[in-house]
């Protein structure tokens, strides 16, 4: 599969860097000691074929001991960006924590928000498998809710990158007590929150927004 190497993971999370419905690893390396200066590895999942090492295409490789490792659409586009806390035990091995923005990658993507009533409020340990359609096939994506590896807390709702879909067939979640429920009526590149024991979703609305700078004021003419 292309990981049988050594890695030294302190963290480690799962998420889907390029929205094709796959999920990719992050690991955060190192150990107490001052003198280990390794890069933190992120490999690829290569439609469940193989991983690829993209730690340096994708510019992860910061030296710096790798801690909590978070997936999250932070600017609300449909991508999940990365936050990791780095940095080493001792108090002069500190670092600025790091926030990756993700560029995007042109693939489509649903976003649901689960809310239980009979199950817990977060919906946590739900199992959801999306069904799309792509040119002439369908897929099914599964997802369990939580929030990830370990050392890490990943967003609590679920940002799934559907790759080429053209269409949402349906959405299917076992709920941990209700059991099984079965949505239909999606769009792609949308937010929708399912509540357990209703038969229909809700579409959420949001802005995306630009993480970074501030916009410059127009030159002044005078």
């Amino acid at each position: 599969m292309g990981i049988r190497r050594t890695v030294l993971p302190m963290g480690a999370n799962f998420g889907d860097l390029d929205g094709d419905g796959w999920l990719d690893a992050y690991f955060g390396t190192g150990q107490p000691d001052l003198a280990t200066l390794v890069p933190n590895r992120v490999f690829r999942n290569a439609e469940g074929r193989r991983f690829e090492d993209v730690t340096t295409s994708g510019g992860f490789g910061h030296l710096q001991k790798g801690h909590g490792i978070a997936f999250g659409d932070i600017d609300h586009d449909g991508d999940q960006d990365i936050f990791v806390t780095v940095g080493g035990a001792y108090e002069g091995d500190g670092y600025a924590n790091v926030l990756f923005e993700n560029p995007g990658h042109g693939h489509r993507w649903l976003t649901l928000r689960l809310s239980g009533t009979r199950s817990s409020r977060d919906a946590r340990h739900a199992r959801v498998g999306i069904e799309v359609e792509t040119g002439s096939e369908s897929r099914t994506i599964h997802r369990v809710l939580g929030t990830g590896g370990s050392f890490g807390a990943s967003s609590s709702q679920l940002e799934v990158g559907l790759g080429k879909a053209s269409k949402v067939i349906a959405v299917t979640v076992d709920w941990p007590v209700s059991g099984r429920s079965r949505y239909q009526g999606f769009s792609l590149d949308r937010v929708y929150r399912l509540e357990e024991g209703q038969t229909d979703p809700t579409e959420v609305p949001t802005v995306p927004f630009k993480l970074g700078g501030v916009t410059a004021p127009p030159p002044s003419d005078e």
